[in-house]
């Protein structure tokens, strides 16, 4: 019978999966499973073997078994199973084990056996790693909650969004953070997750600083063994999208009442409360400008103290008259954080103080000659500077109020504006509607377009508001012009929605879409800068995507956002239910290896000019895309989506050869021997290829010198990869190709990165030199490059000349060497040979 159960004992541990060992109670090896024997190695003699014998018998495991012993001891002290974590070598790497050691003992409570049982926990380790990084690093805010509502985890985001750092939210219940409004709702949806079910909803919460916040929710229940243990959220801050919804809806709301000849007494107060609710705990006033008196006269404000509004009355208009007399003297807006300190309130704190205001935001309210008409101001309790979302809706106010004061005189445009966006003129969303209606009555196809600027945000944070809107209004002209007969309307910020009536197919709203992203991708000049951005467009198709305007307006911004992914530039028709972002990356992926094998692209040159004599010295390799459809494609257009889906590597690989192909011809025909081909070459190139390999090669494959050819980095790759491209600069110019600097001053590196590299060339880029020699900032910043790399013994070219003063300010500083239009744009080969050709000995003066 005990042969038959130890012959049973010996099956079971034959096969199961864990390592066993079974010791006698001196340490004695009694019996293991087939397993263990696998994995430490061992032959059927370790049965009456300590752990010190076996690392005898077996060297490969004295070091890890001399260990064993005194978790064995551990375990007989406890007289209890004690468990503990060590990493064991199997098939060659190491295998985090859960090691758990069981003492038994004979009926007289004497040690008998030690059960030593490891599972292999590896994956388990890596799963919970993998969720604690997809936890911390999601862009959305994730935390968990266990039954009782109270804290157990939450990302960086959901710090963000609550302003309530890690360490204050864990141990502690989510109630407090809730808007009293919402809070019935919250607990009663929280309820129902507790219940087994998924609910979404949005609601405020109390951020720490005060704000209320509006956040998006979805809440999952956290199931354990059929039992809800607790609830995982995923939360997303709206707050800017419904306060720019509440913004439009506003405008239109009192355009509509001033269009129809209301009052100012009830226009202005319902302007006021509804700036108060969105700017939640402001308190607003407007005052009228007296011009006779050169004084400012209290109008509306029904929250400030009655007594505060008498102080106010017959407000002087002077440059440190508080916010108001400020903001009238100067037609401009005046923001004062803390009334406390600010010289502009000397006069006038004490009063504000008394009662309980401490900052003052005050923009004139003008009318459409700009004459002054009054101001608009905004009290908070606390100081606080506006967002950029405030000062937007200030200028709206400040618009909205003008027109209603002027409204007796100006009803027609008042008319006209509650249909048309206030900035560009274009129709507006209201108008919109409006046409869509009776455009389905009478149209049997109808498509909605979605387009969103890539890239405006910048233009706008740069180089501040007015040039933004100054930037609009020229885009705007553009669409209008491009999109004929059809139907456009300003959404706000950078966005606008078409309607495209009677269309003959897809492919015709396809090439007009197309023709938008060509028209809005044209440089735009303003104040002799020149500005670029493309657009994503979305396309929904009436009534195959939907029958309401909502629907196909909702399906086109998914198609834009679709495009957005793709790196922008780009349109997308919606299509259900395939994956639209997928379905666009493999299309536009296909497009360019269909490109490369039809051979589409092609190379433009820039030539670059010796200061001193005029000369030519060498030019610079521009790709541009000969796209069947679109036409001629400029890098701008489809680089980033190269980037993006790993294709710059092989274009980029191709621009090379290309580039010094064009070079073995010219030295071939004895054409041109001195110049130097210059390529520009991206960070993927040095990551996903040797690029010190590539160049060798390419220049035995095509018998070139290495100093005909250089090679552009852009300064930001510069910092962002610095040790992998500081050993291939040096490795490039041990060979003798020459490395310039592209882009100098645009990736904020300090002047060590110029020595560190050991480049030949800085090239300074074009947004220092479009300002010279007027901007002091952008002289002294270029005079200090150029001074440093002749100390360093490097040359400097400038990009981007374009005038006379550009160029000769450059001639003073001791530039070597200039680019750009001034000179001669990017051209075709056989243009640029003409160029060369033709080319005069021009001097520089």
């Amino acid at each position: 019978m005990e042969s038959n159960q130890l012959k049973n004992l010996k099956i079971i541990m034959d096969v199961i999966p864990d390592i066993v060992i079974v010791k006698d109670a001196n340490g004695r090896w009694m019996e293991a499973t087939k397993r263990a024997v696998e994995v430490y190695g061992l032959e059927e003699r370790y049965r009456g073997k300590s752990d010190t014998d076996l690392g005898e018998i077996y060297p490969h495991l004295a070091d890890h078994f001399s260990f064993y012993p005194a978790f064995d001891h551990k375990a007989w002290e406890a007289g209890a199973p004690i468990v503990h974590e060590e990493n064991i070598l199997v098939d060659g790497e190491f295998h985090t084990m859960e090691v758990k050691q069981i003492p038994k003992y004979d009926s007289n409570g004497r040690p008998e056996s030690l059960v030593v049982i490891c599972r292999d926990i590896t994956e388990r380790i890596k799963s919970q790693q993998r969720y604690r990084s997809l936890f911390s690093s999601n862009p959305e805010a994730v935390f968990s909650l266990d039954e009782h509502g109270v804290f157990l985890n939450i990302n960086n985001e959901g710090e963000r969004i609550s302003g309530f750092n890690r360490e204050e939210l864990l141990g502690k219940d989510f109630y407090p953070l809730i808007h009293p409004d919402d809070m019935d709702r919250v607990v009663s949806s929280f309820n129902k997750v507790k219940q087994g079910r998924t609910v979404r909803l949005e609601f405020k919460i109390n951020h720490k600083n005060g704000e209320i916040r509006n956040i998006n929710l979805t809440t999952i229940p956290a199931i354990l063994y059929g039992e809800v243990i607790g609830i995982d959220g995923i939360a997303v801050d709206v707050t800017e999208k419904r306060r720019n919804e509440a913004l439009q809806e506003m405008q239109t709301r009192i355009l509509s009442r001033i269009a129809a000849g209301d009052s100012l007494d009830i226009v202005l107060p319902e302007l006021i409360k509804s700036v108060e609710n969105l700017t939640r705990d402001g308190i607003c006033s407007i005052l009228f400008y007296e011009k006779e008196h050169n004084h400012l006269r209290f109008g509306y404000g029904s929250k400030l103290e009655i007594d505060y509004r008498e102080k106010i009355d017959k407000f002087p208009v002077a440059q440190f008259a508080g916010s108001c007399g400020h903001s009238a003297y100067t037609k401009e807006l005046t923001i004062v954080p803390d009334i406390s300190t600010h010289p502009n309130w000397a006069d006038w704190k004490e009063e504000a103080l008394r009662y309980g205001l401490r900052s003052c935001w005050s923009i004139p309210i003008l009318s459409m000659d700009r004459s002054l008409l009054g101001t608009f101001a905004v009290y908070y309790s606390r100081c606080r500077t506006p967002d950029l979302f405030e000062i937007e809706m200030l200028r709206v106010i400040s618009y909205i109020t003008g027109l209603a004061i002027e409204r007796f005189h100006q009803e027609k445009e008042v008319q006209f504006l509650v249909n048309h966006d206030v900035l560009t003129g274009l129709p507006n969303l209201r108008y919109l509607k409006q046409v869509f209606e009776d455009a389905i009555k009478e149209t049997k196809t109808l498509a909605v377009m979605f387009l969103d600027l890539d890239g405006f945000k910048s233009i706008n944070d740069s180089f501040g508001h007015s040039m933004g809107d100054t930037f609009l209004k020229e885009i705007s002209q553009r669409i209008t012009s491009a999109i004929g007969e059809h139907v456009v309307a300003r959404m706000g910020g950078d966005e606008f929605i078409f309607l495209v009536k009677d269309y003959c197919d897809k492919n015709a709203v396809l090439d007009l879409a197309k023709n938008l992203l060509d028209a809005i991708s044209q440089p735009v000049l303003i104040l002799n800068s020149e500005f670029n951005v493309t657009g994503s467009i979305g396309i929904s198709l009436y009534p195959e995507h939907g029958c309401t305007l909502d629907e196909l307006m909702k399906k086109a911004d998914i198609a834009m956002y679709s495009s957005k992914g793709l790196g922008g530039n780009s349109v997308q028709i919606i299509e259900n239910p395939m994956n639209e972002k997928a379905y666009t990356q493999f299309s536009m992926q296909s497009d360019f290896k269909k490109a490369i094998k039809r051979k589409e692209f092609l190379l433009h040159y820039q030539p670059k000019i010796n200061i001193q004599s005029g000369d030519v010295t060498g030019v610079e390799a521009l790709v541009r895309w000969q796209h069947p459809e679109r036409g001629l494609i400029h890098p701008g257009e489809f680089m980033q989506l190269a980037e993006e889906s790993g294709f710059i590597s092989v274009l980029g690989a191709w621009v090379l050869r290309e580039a010094l192909s064009q070079m073995k011809d010219w030295r071939k025909r004895g054409y041109q021997l001195h110049l130097r081909m210059a390529v520009n070459v991206s960070v993927r190139q040095f990551i996903q290829q040797d690029i010190v390999l590539l160049v060798k090669e390419l220049l035995k494959e095509m018998d070139l010198p290495p100093h005909c050819l250089e090679l552009e980095i852009t300064e930001s790759v510069l910092m962002r990869h610095e040790h992998l491209i500081q050993d291939s600069v040096e490795k490039l110019r041990g060979i003798g190709v020459e490395v310039s600097i592209d882009d100098f001053g645009t990736g904020y590196a300090s002047f060590t990165y110029l020595k560190k590299f050991n480049a030949n060339t800085i090239k300074i880029d074009r947004s220092f030199i479009h300002s010279l020699p007027h901007s002091q900032d952008d002289v002294a910043i270029v005079s200090a490059v150029i001074a440093l790399a002749k100390e360093l013994n490097m040359r400097v070219i400038a990009e981007g000349v374009e005038t006379q003063d550009q160029l000769e300010f450059l001639v003073r500083k001791g530039c070597n060497e200039v680019q750009g239009f001034y000179f001669s744009p990017p051209l075709p080969l056989l243009e640029l040979e003409g160029y060369l050709n033709n080319r005069k000995d021009i001097r520089t003066r």
